[in-house]
């Protein structure tokens, strides 16, 4: 594989890996002192497991809406890249293509969420943590399925993590925009980076989620108006003597940097918004760390993160009705096992939803998008041949020759 082929390919790991994160958090917030850290109630006792989990350099294991961030980022990077390329962008055929790629496996997604809740009834018990009792649905009917299927409704609880498909699929309909922003604004990156810093952290404080949730997305289209850029002054830092020791420390800042508000807990309430604020400026430092670190690029472009990046789509989907499932089908078993087992069958699953459900989607997607692609071309070309030809013929033939000659 070459050096560059592994780059991009070093994304795929990382996504894999913050699929990973996101069912370790998830996992772990079967446990209430890990819950009571996002939801309220009693905190962990400082020096406790959970605490260190919660308030140490161990949070990026669990940093679940962190690395939700960094998939925004990917997202923008990626889907802005084909935008940017010479060759011409088929928009026609993006956005039914882009709608059949996520709408599919979401719908399939819920269908499943659904028979396993009907399977095992998600009843809250004594001693049930804060966000399993948030995240069950009992009694399930068919307008709550009606309700989490619609996009424009906020109830996600029949599968949580499906709160950032919105997100995902408001950036993808308006990706023209966000990269021609980014092409016209590239050359005020610092400045660039400093509003999105300032918008995030007054979408934290307003609870106004367009300013904190799109500025992740629109870095990533940033980041990829300026890879040429990035590729330059990445391949200069690598040539440096102490090129390795530099990504290592930028790596390891950028990863303090995203998890900033955990680290710190004794800080006022507008300082932690401010370190939350510099999330996707962290996020975005760390997808450049795997494009352009060579050793960190090929850790990510091994087999099985590679594989891992393959399904992470599948497993982001599934993983939560599972941990669910196993957490009212097992009370008696220590939440260690119920976590096990859940993560193990979630993996398993995801393998399955991937070659069943989102293979298929990707074919389907790539037929919806050519048809339509199809239809507006020749739609197109039959009005504007019927336009031309009433117009040819009242035209003069003195004003036709000074058109050919324009």
């Amino acid at each position: 594989m070459s050096s560059s082929s592994r780059r991009l390919t070093s994304l795929d790991g990382l996504r894999g890996v913050a699929a990973l994160i996101v069912v370790a958090h998830h996992v772990s917030l079967l446990y209430q002192p890990f819950a009571a850290t996002y939801m309220g109630g009693d905190l962990p006792a400082e020096g406790s497991l959970a605490w260190w989990f919660s308030h140490s350099p161990l949070k990026l294991l669990t940093a679940g809406p962190e690395a939700v961030i960094i998939f925004f980022v990917l997202s923008g990077f990626v889907l802005s890249l084909p935008v940017l390329r010479p060759r011409e962008f088929d928009w026609m055929a993006y956005f039914p293509r882009r709608l059949v790629r996520i709408g599919l496996p979401v719908l399939c997604s819920l269908v499943l969420a659904a028979g396993l809740a009907l399977l095992v009834p998600q009843i809250p018990r004594f001693g049930t943590s804060s966000w399993a009792a948030s995240t069950s649905v009992h009694p399930l009917s068919i307008e709550r399925f009606l309700v989490n299927i619609d996009p424009l409704m906020p109830d996600v609880t029949l599968n949580n993590p499906l709160w950032s498909i919105f997100w995902e699929m408001a950036f993808s309909m308006a990706l023209a925009l966000f990269v021609g922003l980014a092409v016209v604004l590239k050359r005020f990156w610092p400045l660039v980076l400093a509003l999105t810093v300032a918008s995030t952290f007054l979408g934290i404080d307003s609870q106004a989620q367009s300013f904190r949730y799109l500025p992740a997305f629109f870095v990533g289209a940033l980041a990829a108006a300026l890879f040429p850029r990035i590729q330059a002054i990445g391949a200069a830092i690598s040539s440096w003597r102490i090129g390795h020791l530099v990504w290592a420390v930028v790596f390891v800042a950028s990863l303090l940097l995203l998890i900033g508000t955990w680290l710190f807990p004794a800080l006022t309430p507008i300082p932690a918004m401010w370190l939350a604020g510099f999330q996707p400026v962290a996020a975005l430092i760390i997808v450049i760390c795997c494009l352009e670190w060579s050793p960190l690029a090929w850790l990510l472009s091994v087999g099985p993160l590679r594989w891992a990046g393959m399904v992470s789509f599948s497993l982001y989907l599934v993983h939560v009705p599972i941990i669910l499932t196993f957490y009212y089908l097992f009370p008696s078993l220590s939440l260690p096992v119920v976590g096990m087992l859940a993560v193990v069958t979630a993996i398993a699953v995801a393998a399955a939803f991937y070659w069943l459900i989102e293979k298929r989607s990707h074919t389907l997607s790539k037929i919806t998008g050519a048809a339509v692609a199809r239809g507006f071309a020749h739609r197109g070309s039959g009005e504007t041949a019927a336009a031309a030809a009433p117009d040819a013929q009242q035209t003069p033939a003195r004003e036709l020759a000074s058109d050919s000659r324009a």
